[in-house]
């Protein structure tokens, strides 16, 4: 009797050794499913604030890129209706007030148009712009000297149709304008936009 309880007390400390044992491994594993778990969940909200960002970058560049050419396209626009006005007299100062009705958004909205344009596109696609305005101005001065001429009752500065006149100046910078509208749209194709800084292209998450 007496070896049958000295057996007992042997297996007494292996049991509870044995329970502390899968104790620990249980409590070891929800810990290590609890880390798998949270760090999961970080790495699809990191995902899934990358694409926010992405898709955000692209719309408010989309949208921006519809500013520039709308506003540079209509300025272009109704200089061109402004000088066929003039050439062959027609609605002469109704074309005119509408042509300086654009250039006078031109000029409210040309700096916040050239911060958006460098945030989003880069500082290159701003110059380009930039070079844009010389080549209204030299229109502008054309026109206003037409538009004086007008209302004094003199004959026209200069002929408009001429070959290199005004109107061969209007249709070659309309090209200029398409080849630049086509480069943005090239940029926000291939992604080359971000939300925070313009360079490098933002890549797809």
């Amino acid at each position: 009797m007496s070896d049958e309880v000295e057996i007992e007390r042997h297996k007494e400390p292996k049991a509870r050794s044995s329970r502390a044992f899968d104790l620990a491994k249980s409590i070891l594993t929800v810990i290590l499913a609890s880390v798998a778990a949270a760090w999961i969940s970080h790495h699809y909200k990191v995902e899934e604030e990358k694409a926010a960002v992405y898709t955000e970058s692209r719309k408010a560049a989309t949208n921006t890129y519809y500013d520039i050419i709308d506003t540079i396209g209509k300025r272009h626009y109704y200089a061109l209706r402004a000088a066929v006005g003039f050439q062959w007299h027609d609605d002469e100062m109704v074309h005119w007030q509408q042509y300086e009705n654009m250039r006078a958004y031109w000029n409210e909205h040309r700096y916040s148009i050239l911060a958006l344009t460098k945030r989003y596109f880069g500082a290159a696609t701003e110059q380009q712009i930039r070079d844009f305005i010389p080549k209204f101005d030299y229109i502008d001065d054309k026109l206003t000297a037409a538009k004086n001429a007008f209302r004094e009752k003199k004959p026209m500065p200069e002929d408009f149709s001429k070959a290199g006149g005004l109107l061969d100046y209007l249709y070659k910078l309309d090209d200029e304008i398409r080849n630049f509208s086509e480069s943005l749209q090239e940029q926000l194709k291939h992604g080359q936009v971000d939300i925070y800084s313009p360079q490098p292209p933002l890549k797809k998450p």
